[in-house]
């Protein structure tokens, strides 16, 4: 029985160790082994740094439409929302006052034109007077310019659409008495373009050009991205926000757009600057902006720290920490330790 305990104790003791020597055992051979992984070359390359932002959309022609004269708004045709096509009536004031002083106009305007070939006769006869005939002459034609005036202002109190679009607002309703001037619909025309005005900071805008290209995307289409360019540039910073104002012009969408919708836009700028890339598998404990790597010298494992400046598809770019044409451990390099001896695949 002692013997058969024994055994059991020995038996269990080369169990508990025997893992414990052959981890050492591998442990010593790393050390004497070197180590199979595969490199990379640290590359150069131009890069474009895109731009995020968010803006509002809007029609490129928005126009207020008003009445050329003030007046009792009688007639409302549209509704808000609604799509019109050029030369729909809109609105309409009451003529009764305007239609009578455009009458009013008309008769005195037929008063001076018999006036003037009454005299006209009578100077051809030398009864009348050059002074007389001249007079008259110029109250026909001050008749005729008032008469003229009257018939603008009763075409002009008649609001009609100036081109096809929609009505983004109405700001009026029947019955209100509206002076001359003051808006009575916001009209978009939809034969011009949809444009995005977003705001981009002083570092943002030295990087924009007209025509630099964009893709847009809204929440009522998820997933559909738009194509756009930049169509302006603001000159000046917005004396609150201090942003400059950038438009961006879509290229011509089949989709149904709204005037105020949301939209975030990454724009692609024209002017690129030569950034050092690595495979994003040759980076290692990475802390916010910046990492470390193993770099291949003198068929060494050399640990080094480097600075981050983003993501781009598969590669990494280092703004600081590597030469160009350095060589990175790409594969296998969570394998080996500082000083490491390796073997290149």
């Amino acid at each position: 029985m002692y013997k058969k305990r024994l055994y059991q104790f020995l038996l269990l003791t080369g169990i508990i160790f025997l893992p414990g020597c052959g981890e050492n055992g591998d442990r010593s051979a790393g050390n004497r082994e070197s180590t199979m992984v595969g490199v990379s070359q640290v590359e150069v390359n131009d890069i474009s740094f895109p731009i995020h932002c968010v803006g509002k959309l809007s029609a490129r022609s928005e126009v207020k439409l008003s009445f050329k004269t003030g007046g009792i708004l009688s007639d409302i045709y549209v509704e808000e929302g609604e799509a019109v096509t050029k030369g729909a009536k809109m609105a309409q004031l009451n003529l009764s006052e305007i239609q009578a002083t455009a009458n009013q106009a008309n008769l005195a305007l037929e008063k001076t034109e018999r006036d003037l070939e009454r005299i006209r006769n009578l100077y051809r006869d030398s009864v009348a007077t050059r002074e007389q005939y001249d007079n008259a002459q110029t109250a026909c034609n001050l008749a005729a310019n008032q008469a003229r005036i009257a018939r603008f202002n009763l075409q002009y109190s008649t609001i009609t659409a100036p081109s096809s679009g929609q009505v983004l607002k109405r700001i009026a309703e029947e019955d209100e008495i509206i002076a001359a001037g003051y808006p009575v619909f916001l009209f978009a025309a939809s034969e011009n373009d949809w444009v995005l005005k977003v705001n981009l900071t002083d570092k943002e805008i030295v990087q924009v050009n007209l025509l630099d290209s964009a893709l847009i995307s809204f929440d009522a289409y998820p997933g559909t991205l738009f194509p756009a360019w930049i169509s302006e540039v603001g000159s000046f910073s917005d004396p609150y926000t201090g942003t400059y104002e950038v438009e961006l012009t879509l290229q011509k969408p089949v989709e149904k757009l709204v005037s105020g919708f949301i939209g975030r836009a990454d724009i692609v700028p024209s002017k690129h600057y030569r950034i050092l890339t690595i495979p994003v598998d040759a980076l290692l404990e990475a802390n916010e902006m910046s990492g470390f790597v193993y770099v291949v010298e003198n068929k060494k494992a050399v640990r080094k720290r480097i600075e981050i400046g983003g993501i781009r598809g598969e590669k990494i770019l280092v703004l600081q920490g590597l030469d160009s044409g350095a060589t990175v451990i790409s594969e296998g390099a969570a394998f080996v330790g500082p000083d490491s001896d390796i073997r290149i695949k």
